[in-house]
């Protein structure tokens, strides 16, 4: 996109930041797709969840993009997100990146999960690759947005370089929409304002969010290994996250844990 020339981005962006619909959201992630010449957009909203993001009226994002039914099924059949290298990039990273299928298994070596045999993003099924956009949202869920292209008609580097800003910011306004709590629901409800964590519960999870390990958390408070996750799980199944990661930090966030200062 040379100097002096109108940014075909920028329309689209300001009709995502204008709108709450669902479809038209969609719509609009399309046609961006479209310009950018990557027509397949993809929305996961917290890769420690093994089934595909989900809409409002309960299809998948995936099937609102037009992904066929065969792959969505397979993909939430294999817990496919749990092992996506693209997660993994996205987990240390917020700056939007190409990946191209033929490098997928050297981003993140699959060889030791037996379900990277089913990875699906390959160029035996006609995937090219694409480029995603990094969102980390609050209580520490890691989302991404991608726009995957079957075939390379221009070079994944130079639609970077020419839209990474817009696609960033639109990036972010979807996973804004996906994310937005029920408006029925208080935020509190939502999150961990009604959880009540016992005291053991507490302590472990600040450690956890002190960076320490099962095994260092059992040799702290003198307890089993075993123990230490019985609390945890507990503590998850209390704050209704799926890792201890996002526990400890829904946790602290809600002021349950205090001062992490030990």
């Amino acid at each position: 996109m040379g100097g002096g020339e109108p940014d075909p981005l920028a329309p689209l962006v300001r009709a995502l930041e204008r709108t709450q619909d669902t479809g038209e959201a969609v719509a609009i992630a399309k046609q961006i797709g479209a310009v950018i010449g990557l027509p397949y957009p993809s929305c996961i909203a917290d890769y420690s969840d093994p089934l595909l993001t989900r809409a409002p009226d309960g299809r998948t994002y995936a099937e609102l993009f037009g992904w066929g039914a065969d792959f969505r099924e397979d993909w939430e059949r294999n817990r496919l997100n749990l092992i996506s290298p693209i997660g993994n990039v996205c987990r240390y990273s917020n700056r939007p990146f190409i990946w191209r299928s033929k490098d997928m298994v050297a981003m993140t070596p699959l060889a030791g999960d037996t379900r990277g045999k089913h990875w699906h993003l390959t160029p035996q099924r006609q995937i090219a690759g694409g480029l995603t956009i990094p969102v980390h949202l609050p209580l520490g869920r890691v989302a991404s947005f991608s726009w995957v292209a079957r075939t390379e008609d221009r070079p994944f580097e130079d639609v970077l370089e020419d839209y990474s800003t817009q696609l960033r910011m639109a990036a972010i306004l979807f996973l804004d929409i996906v994310a937005r709590p029920d408006a029925d629901t208080p935020v509190a409800a939502a999150g961990a304002g009604d959880a009540s964590l016992s005291e053991r519960e507490v302590e472990c999870l600040s450690w956890v969010a002190l960076g320490k390990t099962d095994s260092e958390i059992a040799t702290i408070i003198n307890r089993s290994v075993p123990t230490v996750r019985f609390h945890l799980e507990n503590a998850m199944k209390k704050l209704n996250v799926h890792n201890r990661t996002q526990a400890a930090a829904l946790a602290a966030q809600a002021g349950i844990l205090g001062p992490l200062v030990h």
